[in-house]
C-alpha cells in the first residue's frame, strides 16, 4: 500500500573511499480506509469463488499492482494465504446440488440476503417450506461463514496466545465428544478449534443426520444436533470477538464479521436454537448490535 523505500545508490568501484551520503528519511504513509476497504472487500469476494479461480485472480490481480504497490500485495497475499490454506482450519464448502429443494432454498436465502432485507425478515421461514430443510440449509451456511471468520485470525490463535479455549475471564469452554474425549476436557483454542471443525463436518455430510435426498425424512435428533452444532459455533463467536477482533479490525472486515453475527443471532432466536445462557458472553455487545 505504500512505495518503495528509495535505496541509495552502491559507491562506483573506481572511487572505494567515497563517503556514502546518508538519505531523509521519509515518513510512510498510512494505508486510508478507501484501501482497506477495497483489500477487505476483494477477500469476501474471493472467499465466495470457487478455490481454484479465486487464486488465479489473485495471481493476475498481483501482477497488475504497480511497483509502488508492493506492501499492498503483500497484505493481499497474506490474507488470501489465510483463507485457502487448507493446513488451517479451512475446509472445503459443503454445497448444494443444484437442482434440488436445498440448492433452491439455499438461493432464496442468499437473494434475501443480497437484496438488503431486514435481517430479522431474511430468517423468517418462507411460505410453503419446511423447518427442517430451511434450518438445515442455514446450518450449512454459518459453518462455511464462520470457519471462513476464524481461518483468517487463525494465525494469531496459537497454543501460546491462546492456551486455554475461552470468552474471556469468566468463561472457558471444554470440549468433549464420543470418542477421546469422552469427559469435558480443557484444551487450547486451536485444539478446541480443530476438533470441532472436524466433527461438525462429520455431522453435516452424514446422510443420517442432514438427509439430501428429496423425500427422505428428517431423525427425531436432528434439531438436537442442530442445536448442538449452533451453540458450539457461538463459542467461536465469542473467542474471535473477546480475544482476536483487533486483527478483524485491522483487516477492515469487522463490519462483515458483525453482520455475518447479526445473520446468525437472528436465526438461532427466531427458532429457538440456542439456550439463552449460552449467549450470555456476548449479552452486552448484542444488545448494542441487534436492536
Amino acid at each position: 500500500m505504500v512505495g518503495r523505500a528509495c535505496r541509495e545508490p552502491k559507491p562506483s568501484c573506481s572511487v572505494p573511499d567515497s563517503p556514502r551520503r546518508a538519505s531523509p528519511s521519509r515518513p510512510r504513509p498510512r494505508s486510508g480506509p478507501d484501501e482497506q476497504k477495497e483489500v477487505s472487500v476483494k477477500i469476501r469476494v474471493l472467499a465466495a469463488l470457487p478455490q481454484e479461480v479465486a487464486q488465479q485472480l489473485c495471481v493476475c490481480s498481483c501482477h497488475r499492482y504497480g511497483p509502488g504497490k508492493k506492501k499492498k500485495r503483500r497484505k493481499m497475499s497474506h490474507a488470501l494465504k489465510q483463507v485457502f490454506n487448507k493446513d488451517k482450519t479451512f475446509r472445503p464448502k459443503r454445497k448444494f446440488e443444484p437442482g434440488t429443494q436445498r440448492f433452491e432454498l439455499h438461493k432464496k436465502a442468499q437473494a434475501s440476503l443480497n437484496a438488503g432485507l431486514d435481517l430479522k425478515v431474511a430468517v423468517q421461514l418462507p411460505p410453503g417450506e419446511e423447518q427442517n430443510d430451511w434450518v438445515a440449509v442455514h446450518v450449512v451456511d454459518f459453518f462455511n461463514r464462520i470457519n471462513l471468520i476464524y481461518g483468517t485470525i487463525s494465525d494469531y490463535c496459537t497454543e501460546q496466545s491462546c492456551p486455554v479455549m475461552s470468552g474471556g475471564p469468566k468463561y472457558e469452554y471444554r470440549w468433549q465428544d464420543e470418542h477421546k474425549y469422552r469427559k469435558p476436557t480443557a484444551l487450547s483454542a486451536p485444539q478446541y478449534m480443530n476438533l470441532l471443525m472436524d466433527w461438525i463436518e462429520v455431522q453435516i455430510n452424514n446422510e443420517d443426520i442432514f438427509p439430501t435426498n428429496v423425500g427422505t425424512p428428517f431423525p427425531k435428533n436432528f434439531l438436537p444436533v442442530v442445536k448442538k452444532i449452533l451453540s458450539r459455533l457461538f463459542r467461536v463467536f465469542v473467542h474471535v470477538y473477546i480475544h482476536h477482533f483487533d486483527r478483524i479490525t485491522q483487516m477492515g472486515s469487522e463490519a462483515h464479521v458483525n453482520t455475518c453475527y447479526k445473520h446468525f443471532y437472528y436465526f438461532v432466536k427466531e427458532f429457538n436454537l440456542i439456550d439463552t445462557k449460552e449467549l450470555e458472553p456476548l449479552k452486552e455487545m448484542t444488545s448494542r448490535m441487534c436492536h
